[in-house]
């Protein structure tokens, strides 16, 4: 099997791992609805970083302690603040609201991407950027519906914690070019778990043994997914992999429905068609710009509802 594999054509090879990244993302969301309904969300999130530590540590041990060395805690500081906040904000999202609701309106973080660039950055955004940014907000207007009854307010959850992510995001991108992925990986674990463990000590429980289980296994996915976006982006370009990613929406949804017996809003399509076709656009958009401007195209840092490094350029992971 390993050797028909390697002949495959590089496309073939990229698309396996994206789809893999796909399903162990979706998995991860609905470990985290199985442990949430035990634990509350934000001793959850604490678990989900204290099992990353211990899982990155042979990594850390490996590649040696230099690796670790740094000018820039502040940056990471506040980077793992804002990672804490954006897990503690989608933990309850999954909690609270129909996981494809949540799952799609997550998906607004490269909208909040551009207009950071634009506000904090100070980047140039042109008209067709701004116009998928619109677009991409009519379609979560479609979703949540505001002032009607149909609204609810968790529908604040995921679009919150997208903002936080992008935020996050903003700071890696800074931090990628100096720092090295095993630091990257490292401070933003070691950050985050002491962060996190302050709210879970206001509301924390003995978690049974099956919580601890869910959570392992939720900080695991997402090491395994981070190595698959990792092997993906090696053999293929980010505007190939970009599409995959979102295929998780469609698989959350089924297996949602499979699961709890969720049947997705009607709006969810409309809506949802407009935010990922929006995302997309700005992503392949931002890339086009990087490949022109530096010669050596940067892969996003940030995996949205994660919060894990992906890598940082597609020659040199």
């Amino acid at each position: 099997m390993k050797a028909w594999f390697d002949r495959q054509p590089n496309t073939v090879k990229a698309s396996f791992y994206a789809l893999c990244a796909a399903i162990l993302a979706a998995c991860f969301t609905l470990t985290i609805r199985f442990a949430t309904a035990e634990i509350h969300p934000y001793q959850a999130v604490f678990l989900r970083f204290f099992f990353g530590v211990i899982l990155i540590a042979p990594m850390v041990l490996r590649k040696g302690l230099a690796e670790l060395k740094t000018t820039r805690l502040p940056l990471f500081g506040l980077r793992g603040v804002l990672s804490a906040a954006e897990m503690c904000l989608w933990f309850m999202a999954v909690l609270y609201l129909p996981l494809a609701e949540a799952t799609t309106l997550n998906f607004t973080v490269p909208l909040f991407g551009t207009i950071l660039a634009a506000v904090a950055l100070r980047e140039t955004v042109r008209a067709h950027r701004w116009i998928a940014v619109v677009v991409g907000f009519v379609g979560v207007g479609l979703i949540i519906q505001p002032g009607s009854d149909a609204m609810h307010l968790a529908s604040i959850l995921p679009i919150a914690a997208a903002l936080c992510m992008a935020c996050a995001g903003m700071i890696t991108k800074r931090l990628v070019a100096t720092e090295s992925t095993t630091s990257l990986l490292f401070y933003l674990m070691i950050i985050t778990t002491p962060v996190s463990l302050i709210p879970a000590l206001f509301v924390w429980q003995t978690p049974s043994l099956e919580a601890l289980g869910l959570m392992a296994v939720a900080a695991l996915m997402m090491n395994a997914m981070q190595m698959c976006n990792i092997q993906a982006l090696r053999l293929a370009d980010y505007s190939f992999f970009v599409g995959f990613s979102y295929l998780r929406l469609p698989i959350i949804a089924i297996l949602a429905l499979i699961l709890f017996g969720e049947v997705p809003d009607i709006w969810i399509l409309p809506g949802g068609a407009m935010i990922i076709g929006a995302a997309i656009y700005v992503a392949v958009r931002e890339r086009k710009l990087a490949a022109t401007s530096t010669q050596t195209p940067q892969i996003p840092a940030q995996d949205p509802q994660t919060a894990t490094i992906v890598g940082r350029k597609t020659n040199g992971l």
